[in-house]
């Protein structure tokens, strides 16, 4: 069965101590990741997701270890298509592939000169700017899927 943000929200709070509510999907209560005498656990629901903040400096993950909860539980489940398309997942990140783009941009940059210098590109040039373009166009689809 799918649990909704909403469920997963309650299954927090009901791990947590001195919970009080401070607003619409807001919540403080006390740490269960240090000896917390007052609350400084900051609990909101944004979008999809829940936020959790401890102002007195635990991370996160130790908060979740802390009641027996992982990152997963601040997300609604997924829901999978089984005849719908296979999540796609990225060959390379943004960062691997920012040294080939920033050649590519070099290369048209230099095109871009060239022709507005002197008026037309050699061939050769002209052919391997269009490849240039090309090449950050493909860029820009990887990782914008």
């Amino acid at each position: 069965m799918l649990n909704s943000l909403s469920s997963k929200t309650e299954q927090l709070l009901s791990q947590l101590d001195s919970v009080k509510k401070t607003g619409q999907g807001k919540w403080l209560a006390r740490c269960p990741a240090h000896d917390d005498k007052s609350p400084s656990l900051a609990i909101k629901e944004v979008g999809d997701r829940i936020l959790l903040h401890c102002f007195a400096g635990c991370g996160v993950s130790e908060v979740l270890n802390a009641v027996g909860l992982d990152m997963a539980d601040l997300f609604p489940d997924r829901v999978v298509d089984p005849y719908g398309p296979a999540p796609r997942i990225p060959k390379f990140s943004a960062y691997e592939l920012f040294p080939l783009l920033v050649q590519e941009a070099l290369i048209l940059a230099l095109a871009c000169n060239d022709s507005m210098t002197n008026g037309v590109l050699p061939n050769a040039d002209y052919q391997r700017a269009q490849q240039a373009c090309q090449c950050v166009m493909r860029l820009h689809a990887e990782v914008s899927k």
